[in-house]
């Protein structure tokens, strides 16, 4: 993943976590919170197609460019760029799995087959077989939006994660490079001082 393509990413999260971090760090939790929560990430999933293909189009090329890198396969990309695949396609998975199905039921709230896929805290009777079904209550929409706010400070870290995972890489890389510019200057001056030893000997 390019820093460009983390910068993106980081951009999108940060905006997300004003509205995520009054809801799982202040406290108890406020109706005002959850509805500007709901509001806000209901904005997003109605949000025009294009906004969507962006969203999806970023981390794709970010999954894209770390994949591409491992194709080389040097010996850094044996650690970092591992690591980084791991954390990055983490995070993917934590976004399918577990965003989405939550952003459907504040879409939706009212359909048993979206509720049923979602994950977060339900009522007991819900976790009964053939119960009827009944609207989500303000707790249980309270814990859709925290756990939305939960998937993205984890998100946020994994990709923090490959951030450092990438600048840990090229700093390896530049090390790397210094230290063969060192070796090839030693025997430039070796082969130079040979050299001049072999002419005085003529």
């Amino acid at each position: 993943m390019g820093f460009r393509t983390g910068f993106v990413l980081a951009r999108l999260l940060y905006i997300t976590s004003s509205y995520d971090y009054p809801l799982l760090f202040h406290g108890e939790i406020s109706e005002t919170d959850v509805k500007k929560a709901i509001g806000f990430y209901l904005s997003m999933y109605n949000a025009p197609l294009s906004v969507s293909v962006l969203i999806h189009t970023v981390f794709s090329i970010g999954l894209v460019g770390i994949v591409a890198k491992l194709v080389r396969w040097s010996d850094n990309d044996k650690y970092f760029g591992t690591l980084s695949l791991l954390l990055y396609f983490g995070s993917v998975l934590m976004y399918i799995a577990v965003s989405i199905p939550n952003l459907r039921v504040l879409a939706k709230p009212n359909e048993p087959s979206i509720v049923h896929r979602a994950v977060f805290d339900a009522a007991d009777y819900r976790k009964v077989d053939n119960y009827t079904f009944q609207p989500l209550s303000f707790q249980e929409t309270a814990s859709v939006v925290q756990v939305i706010g939960a998937t993205n400070v984890i998100i946020t870290a994994m990709l923090a994660g490959v951030l450092l995972m990438q600048l840990g890489e090229w700093y390896s890389i530049r090390l790397d490079r210094i230290a063969e510019n060192k070796r090839r200057q030693e025997s430039i001056a070796k082969l130079g001082a040979h050299r001049s030893d072999d002419k005085k000997a003529n």
